[in-house]
C-alpha cells in the first residue's frame, strides 16, 4: 500500500507543479470517468470496495490534496446512499459515470463563481505582483482582460520553469508585464498596488499551503502595507486535523561541494505555510472575505461536508 501512496504522491506533486491544483483535480476526475468505461468489477459491492481502497491511497498522499479528497469523498457519500445503491445494483457503471460527470461540472462551476466575485477587486490602472503560477490567478487576470480592465503585472522571478510558464501565459494573454528577481522586490514597493496569490489548500489553523518562497514575499509586502489578495475555491479547504508538516513533502538528500571535498545534507520543502492574517482579501466561490471572517466560512463549509469527511 505504501508503495502505491508514494508513487501516486510523486505523480500528483509533479502534475501540481506543472498545471496547478484545480487542473490536477479535473485531470484526475476525467481519467476516473474514462476508466469507468472498462473498469472490471464483479458487482457494485466489489467496485465500491476497490474504490475505497483507491480513496485510502488518495487520502494519504504527501502532501494531501484537499480538492481531490473533498470531491472523491462526495462520491463515496453518494455511493453509500440507499437510493443510489438500489438504483446502481444492476447498472452501477452507468450511474457512476453520471455521478462523476456531475461532480466534474461542480468543480468547474466553483471556478466560475470565484471569477465573478473577483470583479469586486478594483484593478483599473493598477500594477499587480504575481509570484506563484496559480491557474486560478491566471483565470482571474484573463477575465479582467476580457472585460476591458487596464492593468499591468510584475512577475517575481523564482523557479525557472514556473517563471517562464507565467511569462508565456502573460505574453499569450497580451497582458503587459515586467520581471523582477524575487530577492530585489524591495526596490519596487512604490510601484506595486497589490499582490495576487493562489494556494493548494487552507488548513484548520487558518494557514494557506502555498508555493515555496511565498511566505517571505507576502510578509515583506504586508509590512509595507500593500494589499495582498488570495484567490481560492472553498473546495480546496482541508477538513482534517493539522499535523506538524502533514501537508508539506520534505525531500532530503546529500550533496557535494562543487570544488571542495565537502558533503552536506540539503533539505527541500514542497510548499510554504502562510497565515491568513497576512492577506487583505480572500476571494472565493462564496464571496470576498477579510481574514477575520475566514474561520466562519471554513466552519460553515466543514458543516456541509461532515457527511463525507473521512
Amino acid at each position: 500500500m505504501q508503495d502505491k501512496i508514494d508513487h501516486f504522491s510523486k505523480l500528483l506533486r509533479e502534475l501540481e507543479a506543472e498545471i496547478g491544483t484545480r487542473d490536477v483535480a479535473i485531470l484526475v476526475y476525467r481519467a476516473f470517468t474514462a476508466a469507468l468505461k472498462s473498469f472490471k468489477a464483479d458487482s457494485f459491492d466489489d467496485f465500491l470496495k476497490q474504490f475505497k481502497d483507491f480513496y485510502n491511497v488518495l487520502s494519504n498522499t504527501e502532501p494531501k490534496f484537499a480538492i481531490l479528497t473533498y470531491h472523491f469523498g462526495k462520491l463515496i457519500c453518494a455511493m453509500e446512499d440507499e437510493k443510489f445503491v438500489s438504483a446502481a445494483k444492476n447498472k452501477w457503471r452507468f450511474h457512476m459515470q453520471k455521478l462523476a460527470k456531475e461532480i466534474l461540472k461542480d468543480i468547474k462551476y466553483h471556478g466560475e463563481d470565484l471569477i465573478k466575485f473577483s470583479e469586486k477587486i478594483n484593478v483599473e490602472g493598477k500594477t499587480i505582483l504575481v509570484h506563484d503560477h496559480s491557474h486560478t490567478v491566471r483565470d482571474v487576470l484573463t477575465h479582467y482582460k476580457k472585460i476591458g480592465k487596464n492593468f499591468k503585472v510584475v512577475v517575481a522571478e523564482q523557479d525557472f520553469d514556473k517563471t517562464h510558464d507565467n511569462i508565456e501565459y502573460l505574453f499569450k494573454a497580451k497582458i503587459p508585464f515586467q520581471v523582477v528577481p524575487s530577492y530585489m522586490l524591495s526596490h519596487i514597493h512604490d510601484r506595486i498596488d497589490m499582490l495576487f496569490f493562489g494556494a493548494l489548500t487552507l488548513k484548520d489553523t487558518m494557514t494557506f499551503v502555498m508555493d515555496p518562497g511565498t511566505h517571505g514575499i507576502i510578509s515583506e509586502f504586508h509590512v509595507a502595507k500593500i494589499p495582498v489578495h488570495m484567490f481560492m475555491d472553498t473546495d480546496k479547504f482541508s477538513f482534517w486535523k493539522s499535523k506538524k508538516r502533514g501537508e508539506i513533502f520534505i525531500h532530503s538528500h546529500t550533496r557535494a561541494h562543487h570544488t571542495k571535498p565537502i558533503e552536506y545534507e540539503r533539505i527541500k520543502y514542497s510548499h510554504d505555510r502562510v497565515p491568513s492574517a497576512l492577506f487583505t482579501k480572500i476571494v472565493t466561490d462564496k464571496g470576498v472575505f477579510e481574514a477575520k471572517d475566514l474561520k466562519k466560512v471554513y466552519m460553515e463549509k466543514m458543516d456541509i461536508c461532515k457527511n463525507f469527511l473521512r
